[in-house]
């Protein structure tokens, strides 16, 4: 099977928790670190299983599905596309001086090399900045 990624990883001086609780945990927040997504919804707290609706600002739809959850650490969130699946894999582990962001998009399936053209540059270019935006996020949340 045919699989494409890309990956960001930050270092910043804020807790895991304030990641998780502030950005990662709640579905609301997501559009506040994702300029690429327009409104999200779980359908329940964040957890293995657990159901989510994204409307991205070009107006596509996606249901996901989280597949991947260790509660305060990460959880992989997967939706299926026509001939593969996409999924966003979210990690934020404890450092010295704070915290390790690391962020996975990725693209499986028999029609990767497809949706790895029409998704993949934009996935590729936005992870940065929406790691940044998470670190804002946490920081407001924790001071506030």
């Amino acid at each position: 099977m045919s699989r494409w990624e890309t990956t960001s990883t930050l270092e910043a001086g804020v807790s895991p928790a304030s990641v998780w609780q502030g950005a990662y945990a709640d579905a609301a927040a997501w559009p506040k670190w994702n300029a690429e997504i327009k409104r999200a919804e779980l359908d329940g707290p964040l957890t293995l299983g657990a159901k989510a609706k994204i409307v991205f600002g070009t107006g596509l739809r996606l249901r996901f599905h989280v597949v991947e959850f260790e509660d305060g650490r990460l959880f992989t969130d997967e939706s299926r596309l026509p001939g593969a699946r996409m999924g966003h894999r979210h990690m934020v582990e404890p450092t010295e001086s704070g915290s390790r962001l690391t962020n996975t998009i990725y693209i499986a399936g028999p029609l990767t090399s497809l949706w790895r053209r029409i998704m993949g540059p934009a996935a590729a270019r936005t992870l940065p900045a929406a790691q940044r935006a998470v670190v804002e996020l946490a920081e407001s949340e924790s001071s506030g």
